[in-house]
């Protein structure tokens, strides 16, 4: 499981970043708008690199779990750096 937290849209993603988080979103259809988050950095680069996920991730938001799936990761591949997530709600 991996924590997520709400993300203020007023900050800019720069300050995020350098802050250790990866900015990001859940969507999908059972929502009825997307969420902004913020992920740990190190958290996720050790989910990803732990593999102990078969393609399925559970988001803790608040105490609210959702199932997702990695829609798209934007990275920077010069500074190898991830831009943003997008998780997207599984039915």
């Amino acid at each position: 499981m991996l924590n997520v937290f709400v993300r203020d849209l007023n900050e800019k993603t720069k300050s995020i970043r350098s802050k250790g988080y990866i900015p990001g979103v859940i969507y999908g259809n059972k929502l009825d708008k997307s969420i902004p988050i913020s992920v740990y950095k190190t958290d996720f680069t050790r989910l990803i690199d732990s593999k102990n996920h078969d393609g399925c991730i559970q988001l803790n938001l608040n105490n609210q779990v959702y199932k997702c799936i990695i829609a798209d990761v934007q990275i920077d591949s010069v500074k190898d750096l991830f831009l943003h997530i997008d998780f997207k709600e599984m039915k």
